[in-house]
């Protein structure tokens, strides 16, 4: 089995069959490979970006059984490196991958500045999946839109935007 396998049964296990949680991470990995092919991101870039979807947010379940609930953000980042750093490990990535796949996770949220194309490719997976679980009002949609730049990412985006309104 290669690593990436590996990394994401292990990271279905650690959610213990949590509904949500187990099925974000499955439809944020497809489609950060999904968009990221379609980018144009090499193997290597491919496989970190991949690395990043399953994992992105991996802290919360630990956030949530140790400090009292509070999944913030903060927090959230505040515990990722060392959970990342166990799951790469236990899964056999080569540690030099570890420094970017931890600042993906990291960044994943932060929406305001230019970013590598793996990031953006993350960050376009997660949006598209949380707008699904949430259902955002027309304005908040326009505002999360404006936050794409790859040709599917929007495709993909507008698909959802064009079934909500059904």
């Amino acid at each position: 089995m290669n690593q990436e396998s590996i990394l994401l049964q292990n990271a279905l296990r650690y959610e213990a069959g949590h509904n949500r949680r187990t099925q974000h991470i499955l439809k944020v990995y497809a489609l950060t490979q999904l968009i990221g092919e379609a980018m144009g991101l090499d193997a290597h870039e491919r496989r970190i970006a991949q690395a990043a979807a399953i994992l992105h947010d991996i802290a919360i379940k630990y956030c949530k059984e140790h400090f009292d609930g509070d999944a913030s953000q903060q927090n959230q980042r505040r515990v990722a490196p060392e959970l990342v750093h166990e799951f790469l490990q236990q899964a056999g990535y080569p540690m030099e991958d570890e420094p970017e796949i931890v600042a993906l996770v990291e960044q994943h949220h932060d929406y305001d500045h230019p970013h590598s194309p793996m990031l953006q490719a993350l960050i376009e997976a997660d949006l598209i999946v949380n707008c699904y679980e949430s259902a955002p009002d027309e304005a908040q949609r326009a505002r999360i839109r404006s936050y794409f730049v790859s040709d599917l990412g929007r495709e993909l985006f507008d698909l959802y935007v064009q079934g909500c309104a059904k």
